[in-house]
């Protein structure tokens, strides 16, 4: 069964993306104002942001000038303290702004690419298990992979391909949607989409995900078609012995 926990975190994950990029921007058109009123109210908008999204660990704090008390979950520091943080954030600008939210991206970029090194080394761990027909092995180590990197379609294209090997349809189901969100056109995930409706036996999505990719990708018609009929005949057909490496080859 598709998991629907599973789906509403990818959604909110998503969700929260975009009203992050969507906040930035509205402040920056705020700051770039030539109206003194929205200039002020872009300042306090930034300001309550960059609170939001800052990790920063407070260090060598001199007790003569701050007090710092942590209660529950907030953070509480004497008046001193907050004039002064005060005087810095009147003069905040949209440069400043703009160059905080680029030192967080700047991070989060470098984050990126050490997960997406995780990544890659998950990826071909799976992938070498898959020609092994380790089918078990290989999804737990795309989870591992997707757990780094959300946004490949690849990688959600490829465990579908493992998922289908072991019989979970709904569970490929669910990673062809996500692939086919990242990239509506793919060729893979509409024919692996239409090999998991053929295994399933209906017959009506089958030919309606066939007919998708052909729409989609007119160029490879023929391709496609050859594809579908290939389907129909291994019903047919006595199993071989090279399974595991044809659907490695032709999903």
């Amino acid at each position: 069964m598709e998991n629907p926990r599973r789906t509403e975190k990818i959604d909110e994950e998503f969700n929260n993306f975009m009203l992050k990029v969507n906040e930035v921007e509205s402040i920056v058109k705020k700051l770039a104002s030539k109206d003194k009123q929205m200039q002020k109210i872009g300042n306090i908008e930034a300001e309550k942001y960059l609170e939001q999204t800052s990790e920063r660990v407070v260090e060598n704090i001199d007790s003569e000038e701050t007090i710092l008390t942590i209660k529950t979950n907030r953070t509480v520091i004497n008046k001193k303290c907050i004039d002064n943080a005060n005087k810095d954030r009147a003069t905040l600008s949209q440069e400043a702004f703009m160059g905080e939210v680029s030192r967080d991206a700047d991070k989060r970029y470098k984050d990126k690419l050490v997960r997406k090194e995780k990544m890659e080394t998950f990826k071909k761990q799976a992938n070498l298990a898959f020609r092994r027909g380790e089918f078990e092995k290989s999804l737990i180590l795309y989870d591992k992979a997707i757990d780094q990197i959300k946004d490949s379609c690849l990688l959600y294209n490829n465990r579908a391909l493992t998922c289908i090997n072991l019989g979970l349809y709904q569970r490929a189901k669910e990673d062809l949607k996500w692939a086919l969100r990242l990239n509506e056109d793919c060729l893979k995930s509409w024919l692996l989409l239409a090999k998991v409706h053929f295994q399933e036996k209906n017959h009506e999505e089958f030919a309606a995900a066939i007919k998708e990719a052909i729409d989609r990708n007119p160029r490879d018609a023929n391709f496609i078609k050859e594809y579908a009929e290939d389907l129909e005949k291994a019903t047919r057909a006595p199993p071989s012995t090279n399974d595991d490496d044809a659907s490695q080859q032709r999903l």
